[in-house]
């Protein structure tokens, strides 16, 4: 016994007190439960269902967004934008950053790094790896020691070219070498230059943003190695990037000194980016810097990853509120039944705090047993999820989805506040029985069933209520994806296998390019069963696309150039059109109809006069009245050079399939050679039959070049639906568990009501009273609940489905026919729980019931 406890023993005594009462209600609450297994298997398996599906999207979220980085204080870590004020989150130079990093005042250092995609080959073994090229100080920034072996050294980045040394990640170390210990010093060949490995990444970590997921870390000065200095994909040599103040490619993180606050930060980066925009006026106008949290991941993500996860957690949210209105009414029928006992204990003397609490720790029991089993319930909703997830394209991503303590942490707090809230109006209601009635084991008048708005019956319209919402929510995203599937693309998808060759990774000349894809075309249109081959630099719905501003020759139009690649959203000037280079036989091969005008053909050569194909987007939007054919457009300005429009296509689907058809201008490759481009076969047969003879045709050319998603072109239209899919699936689970426990709480209040009127209807029975007129009786008892839930979960629906608009493909987030059809589900699955309990009711035998009590 301490001092305190000494002095005061009194509290001690008291607290020894409440410990062993609080013992005692456990004790009696796990007979209790004991005593009624059914009642305990139903409760314990319906906030099971409620929890796990909440433990199971909050691990998600976790990772996403909780999670912290496995870094150094990751709270003083901050990305430095350097952007527009219409684009804040735009990436810096090479040389701006040593500016950011030799001039400020108030961070300890700053780091700078570039995520890439490399050609690995070891072993005889060719891949594409992502990766980052990084400066030397990027660990050490971070906080973060190699697992095995060392990072990188000051003077590994001092000079270009004179250091290949690579750091590996713990991920690719083991799936790539097997978890070799002896790798340090083993040599790796990058984009086809030896490099030497010198570390590894301790395990969990990827990258400074969550969402990334990088195989391998190289010097920043060996740049031009890994990352060819190119005038964008053209082929064409440009100087060092690192000396090249306008070509912005790379994030900048910092870490804040001691006590220097983001907002003092921002304000002395604000001055340092005027500063750089006074002395380079050409290459830095209008810029500006911007600080962003790291522990927040992409600032451009970060906003889409919040609307998602609360969309999620809102719907596990309502699933658990049914359970738990589910649960209460359980307890609350047992507690009629434990009427007498209950007013025994109070006629003893027992308080009905003490009661109250009792009742509680019976509720929290059978919480924590659902939190246990919702454990087992995320577990394998988690291993669905992962399966789930595509392995390519836009939707993959790596997360640990593991049940760390964050997610146990929260797992444990929500069973308890599930205990506390289906618990607490059950216990306080069962703690003030009638004492008389009780004692005598007589119904009170209360107990009778003739209460209108009783807590059982309120606990039955909210569940019908929440149920519609979210089968409302279901309803819509199922249309949702029923419309995605059965939009026209614009191009035949079938039979057509997709491959990415990435020449852009090695030292290709234009020359040298040229004559790749000219072999590579025409080996793969040699084997056997190949009808067509044709190279483009975008495939449709991967989602990438290019944007361009363009002018009409003698029409006005913006004299600035303006351009963007990625898949982020147009701009607002009307003179943005997406565009897409292209080999010979390309709308052949991918099936999209020539409307007007011809193809292009092997004439349309580097020598020939520029010549372009538009969609027919672009010749209602910007030909409307006149002919488009024989026009000339621009995509630098005034200038020129001048494309001459010889054809027409119709308009294909290149972001998303809900998409309104967007302007799309398409030039040939031979006039405007890229080193990005992706392959496209059409076949005669099954597309994965031809994958194998695929790659190897490449590796033959260029043993150090990997192929990348070798896949039909039918799967990334799939994998483009991944999240209306992923959506509709989640919330038709979701739905269904909704529905069935709003089944079973309305099941079971009739049940009980029929159960507690029973001599009421032997009297009405005994007076005369039809079989028919009975089962109407009770009918109309449930089905009023179900009218107050129906009414009352379309007005919420009305509120809350216009959140869901920019999920929804071709549906109103009002959709009629969905609020029409779900109501009547919803109320065809009432009439039938209510008609079970209805229909035992009208079989009482009138003397039987007579005689119950």
């Amino acid at each position: 016994m301490t001092g305190k406890q000494r002095k005061n023993p009194a509290l001690w005594e008291e607290k020894g007190e409440t410990m062993e009462n609080l013992i005692q209600d456990l004790r009696y609450g796990l007979r209790v439960l004991r005593a009624s297994p059914g009642f305990a298997a139903v409760a314990v398996l319906s906030l099971a269902l409620g929890i796990g599906a909440n433990t199971s999207i909050f691990s998600v979220v976790s990772a996403a967004l909780l999670r912290p980085l496995p870094v150094t204080e990751p709270d003083r870590l901050v990305f430095v934008f350097n952007g527009s004020r219409t684009n804040p989150w735009s990436v810096s130079s090479y040389p701006d950053y040593v500016d950011y990093r030799d001039k400020n005042e108030v961070f300890s250092d700053l780091l700078t790094y570039s995520g890439i995609a490399m050609s690995a080959r070891s072993d005889d073994q060719t891949d594409l790896i992502s990766g980052s090229i990084v400066s030397g100080n990027f660990f050490d920034v971070l906080g973060v020691k190699a697992a095995q072996g060392r990072t990188f050294t000051p003077e590994e980045d001092k000079t270009p070219n004179t250091h290949p040394v690579a750091v590996i990640s713990h991920g690719l170390w083991e799936r790539r070498f097997g978890g070799d210990p002896g790798i340090i010093g083993q040599q790796l060949a990058l984009n086809g230059h030896a490099f030497t490995i010198v570390g590894v990444t301790p395990a969990g970590f990827n990258g400074p943003d969550v969402l990334e997921n990088n195989d391998i870390y190289v010097p920043v000065m060996m740049q031009a190695l890994v990352r060819p200095p190119r005038g964008g994909f053209s082929g064409d040599m440009n100087p060092d990037l690192l000396s090249r103040r306008g070509s912005r490619w790379m994030r900048i993180i910092g870490r804040l000194k001691p006590g220097v606050t983001s907002d003092q930060a921002q304000a002395e980066i604000t001055t340092l980016a005027a500063g750089l925009e006074q002395s380079y006026p050409e290459q830095n106008r209008n810029t500006i810097a911007t600080l962003f949290p790291v522990s927040k991941g992409d600032p451009q993500g970060y906003s889409q990853l919040i609307s998602v996860a609360g969309l999620l957690l809102s719907v596990v949210a309502i699933v658990l509120l049914i359970a738990c209105a589910n649960v209460a009414n359980l307890l609350l029928a047992r507690a009629a039944a434990r009427r007498k006992e209950i007013a025994v204990r109070l006629a003893m003397g027992a308080s009905r705090s003490r009661l109250v609490r009792q009742l509680l720790t019976e509720s929290v029991l059978l919480s924590l047993a659902g939190g246990v089993i919702g454990l087992l319930v995320a577990l394998w909703t988690i291993d669905l999820l992962k399966t789930a997830t595509p392995a390519s394209g836009i939707f993959s991503f790596t997360l640990d989805y593991g049940l760390d303590g964050r997610v146990l942490a929260f797992t444990f707090a929500l069973s308890l506040a599930t205990g506390v809230i289906f618990g607490l109006a059950p216990a306080m209601q069962a703690s003030r029985p009638d004492l008389v009635p009780a004692l005598k084991d007589e119904a009170s008048a209360a107990a009778q069933g003739r209460k209108r708005f009783s807590l059982r019956n309120v606990l039955v319209v909210a569940q019908v209520a929440l149920s519609l919402v979210l089968l409302i929510g279901t309803g819509l995203f199922l249309r949702s994806l029923s419309n995605a599937q059965g939009i026209d693309p614009g191009f035949n998808a079938d039979k057509i296998l997709n491959a990415r060759i990435n020449i852009n990774l090695l030292k290709y000349t234009k020359a040298q390019g040229r004559e790749f894809y000219r072999q590579i075309v025409e080996r793969v249109e040699a084997l056997p069963g190949v009808e067509s081959a044709s190279l483009a630099r975008i495939v449709p719905l991967s989602g990438s696309s290019r944007n361009l501003s363009f002018l009409i020759q003698g029409q006005e139009g913006p004299d600035n150039v303006s351009r963007s690649e990625g898949g982020g959203t147009d701009s607002e000037n009307p003179y943005i059109v997406n565009t897409n280079v292209v080999g010979l036989k390309y709308f052949q091969t991918m099936g999209i109809p020539m409307s007007n005008g011809r193809d292009f053909t092997a004439k349309d050569d580097e020598g020939a006069p520029l010549t372009a194909i538009i969609s027919e987007s672009v010749a209602r939007r910007y030909f409307s009245g006149q002919e488009s054919l024989g026009q000339r457009v621009s995509f630098q300005g005034a200038r020129g050079p001048w494309c001459e429009i010889i054809g027409i296509v119709r308009d294909s689907k290149y972001r998303t399939l809900g998409e309104n058809p967007r302007p799309v201008v398409y030039v040939p490759l031979a006039q405007n050679h890229e080193t990005g481009m992706a392959l496209h076969v059409r076949t005669k047969g099954v597309p994965t039959s031809l994958a194998a003879s695929v790659r190897r045709e490449v590796q033959a050319l260029d043993p150090n070049l990997p192929v990348t998603d070798l896949e039909p072109l039918s799967q990334v239209v799939a994998e483009s639906l991944f999240a209306a899919r992923m959506g509709a699936t989640l919330l038709a689970i979701f739905g269904a568990l909704a529905l069935l426990l709003a089944a079973i709480g309305l099941y079971g209040v009739m049940s009980y009501s029929v159960s507690r009127r029973t001599r009421e209807i032997g009297i009405r029975m005994a007076l005369g009273a039809q079989t028919g007129s009975v089962l109407r009786l009770v009918l109309k008892e449930g089905l009023t609940l179900v009218g107050g839930g129906v009414l009352a979960g379309l007005i919420v629906s009305v509120a809350v489905t216009r959140l869901l608009a920019s999920f929804l493909y071709g549906v109103s987030p009002l959709d009629a026919a969905t609020f029409a059809a779900i109501p009547l589900v919803l109320g065809l699955v009432a009439l039938l729980a209510s008609y079970l309990p209805a229909r035992r009711a009208a079989k009482v035998d009138p003397m039987v019931a007579l005689r119950y009590e």
